[in-house]
């Protein structure tokens, strides 16, 4: 893994702070950042004014991974419940999805929607490095039981992201740390991450891939053909960011990106030099 394309922690500024261990970071149509907290939260957030809003606790939650529809309302991986649950906008928490194939989800990790509306899920299984049991599941638009992809047992399936024409791409984090994207021709490898634990991953506008590294505290760029990884950020004392988790791109012309923090307080934001692309979010019936 190349580190020529570096920035300089110094670029890297507190977007918020207040909240409780963030896993994961998403983009809403309104243009405000959401959160999660290891204590059940749910966060709504202004990144123009750093104004940090709870908007849900659900006791015995462990808040993961997370996404929007158009109408605004939260889809979460709850690791408290193993379930996907669904914060509508009049504030009810709902279970959108506890199964895939019959049997019950055992740590549902990130979700991202395609564009038919289905909500694609990283279903991680235990946090064994030496056990291949993850998985991904594919939930349908209006939740309930999911289909789970027919991939090989993952080591640990962790974030993962749906490109314009509905590819699928998704990490794993441990014993053989990757990038991979699923077409119908099957599983293709795009980077080798040996030596990190690969947690969060965004795409850009000209079809790569900015990957946030659980440990070390690392954020990489893959480019579109894949290959290696560039070292775009190295906290290597873990004062801005330790254990970025997740990121996502937010702002004017997606140009900026958000990074959660899993052993901090904050969102930080970063201007890497090259833009995100539009999410998915579908409509509601």
């Amino acid at each position: 893994m190349r580190g020529d394309a570096m920035l300089s922690m110094k670029d890297v500024r507190t977007l918020a702070a207040g909240l409780d261990h963030p896993e994961g970071v998403a983009l809403g149509t309104d243009g405000l950042l959401y959160a999660g907290g290891e204590a059940g939260q749910l966060y709504r957030v202004d990144p123009g004014r750093g104004d940090v809003e709870q908007i849900a606790e659900s006791k015995g939650s462990y808040m993961l991974g997370l996404c929007l529809d158009a109408a605004g309302a939260v889809y979460v991986c709850d690791a408290g419940t193993a379930a996907v649950r669904r914060l509508d906008p009049a504030g009810r928490l709902e279970t959108w999805c506890d199964s895939a194939g019959g049997e019950r989800l055992v740590c549902p990790n990130w979700p991202a929607f395609a564009p038919d509306g289905s909500l694609y899920v990283s279903d991680s299984g235990p946090e064994d490095p030496d056990v291949a049991a993850g998985r991904i599941v594919k939930v349908p638009p209006g939740g309930g039981d999911a289909e789970v992809l027919e991939l090989p047992p993952l080591h640990f399936a962790n974030g993962l992201a749906v490109a314009g024409d509905g590819t699928l791409v998704f990490l794993e984090s441990f014993k053989h740390p990757r990038l991979s994207e699923v077409r119908d021709s099957g599983l293709r490898v795009l980077a080798d991450l040996a030596g990190t634990v690969p947690d969060g991953v965004a795409l850009t506008a000209e079809g790569g891939y900015v990957v946030s590294c659980y440990y070390p505290f690392h954020i990489y760029y893959v480019p579109p053909e894949g290959g290696a990884a560039e070292l775009l950020l190295d906290d290597a004392t873990g004062t801005q960011f330790p254990m970025p988790t997740n990121v996502c791109f937010f702002g004017d012309g997606l140009a900026t990106l958000a990074v959660a923090s899993l052993g901090g307080y904050a969102l930080s934001a970063v201007d890497i030099a090259r833009a995100g692309i539009a999410l998915h979010y579908p409509g509601t019936d």
